[in-house]
């Protein structure tokens, strides 16, 4: 049995139909609302052979069905028709985003909160690995007798800036020559070549300052360590409640706590290597907890490097041509910033 233009035409109907809706739908009301040009009666017989194939579904004893997991994914590999974001949509966030762009992570959660906006699903922004990037700029700002800022920079884009206590003291003077011997000595390095060089000769081409180096390096290496994981913003997280099949408490509660688990959401995020967006739907999902939800996912690369992921989460019966077309737009902005930085 092969799937023909008439029944992807109606298969198309009735996927689009649902994710307005949420509502299971029969062949007489595709007959009214649709203009598929064939009898109820043949309708009904073409949607028995799409439920045999796997498309569809019936939900407890309904006369209607319902698309399964396999109609959604045909749906977004071949029937999709992106929809246009409103020029007044992509000017504004274009703009917004030029904004914004400062570290990589601010831009990542401030896009994250675009997404939720304009999809009204919940966003999830995983910031940037700090692992195999390279310092950029180091620069040692003296608060008081004791403090110090040490203002970090990478190569892609994370800027930290922790305080730090020196023994002893730290004038405006040594500060500017310790910046000045530490950006020489280890800028343009990972943090493992940094490691390595610390351990080799740093120390002692420090001379007079060995003793500041001993104390502030420690503190700017626990500093990297502790953004050594993927940080991750949400946005939206309470949009679930406005779709129907999230009003039973319990499976919004498992929503929620889903969301909680930072781990598995990174997991799930990061377990597609396709470029561009990807997309996985309900029981395509690694983790049992999301096989009830689809993702919209777009990773973000600089000099080859997987710097941050944004991605959209909601039931499967998402507005995927809507919300493909907002990620396709919040991506290539970003992109475009990243390659102009």
């Amino acid at each position: 049995m092969e799937l023909n233009e008439r029944k992807l035409k109606i298969l198309q109907a009735i996927v689009q139909d649902y994710i307005q809706t949420a509502e299971p739908i029969g062949s007489r009301t595709l007959t009214k609302k649709y203009n598929i040009g064939v009898s109820p009666a043949t309708i009904r017989n073409e949607m028995a052979d799409l439920e045999d194939l796997g498309f569809l579904t019936q939900p407890h004893t309904s006369a209607g069905r319902i698309p399964s997991d396999k109609a959604y994914r045909l749906y977004v590999d071949y029937l999709l028709q992106m929809k246009k974001i409103a020029s007044f949509h992509r000017d504004t966030m274009r703009a917004d985003l030029l904004k914004r762009f400062g570290e990589i992570e601010d831009l990542l959660q401030y896009s994250s909160r675009i997404l939720s906006q304009l999809t009204n699903y919940t966003s999830i922004a995983l910031a940037p690995q700090i692992k195999g990037s390279k310092l950029k700029h180091v620069q040692l700002v003296p608060i008081d007798g004791e403090h110090i800022i040490a203002m970090i920079v990478t190569d892609t884009g994370v800027i930290k800036k922790p305080l730090l206590k020196v023994t002893g003291g730290m004038d405006l003077e040594h500060t500017l020559k310790v910046s000045a011997l530490l950006n020489d000595k280890l800028s343009g390095l990972t943090f493992q070549e940094i490691e390595q060089k610390l351990a080799a000769d740093l120390k002692k081409e420090a001379n007079e300052f060995s003793n500041i180096i001993e104390t502030v390096v420690p503190e700017v290496f626990r500093t990297l360590e502790e953004i050594d994981d993927i940080e991750l913003f949400l946005n939206g997280t309470t949009n679930i409640f406005n779709f129907p099949e999230f009003s039973d408490l319990l499976r919004a509660k498992s929503f929620l706590t889903m969301l909680e688990e930072k781990a598995l959401i990174s997991n799930l995020i990061t377990a597609t290597e396709s470029e561009g967006i990807s997309i996985s739907i309900g029981s395509e999902n690694p983790f049992q907890e999301a096989k009830d939800c689809s993702l919209v996912t777009a990773s973000f690369k600089l000099e080859g490097n997987v710097i941050g992921w944004l991605s959209v989460i909601g039931p499967t019966r998402m507005d995927y041509s809507h919300v493909i077309s907002v990620m396709d737009q919040v991506s290539s902005y970003i992109n475009h910033l990243l390659k102009n930085r």
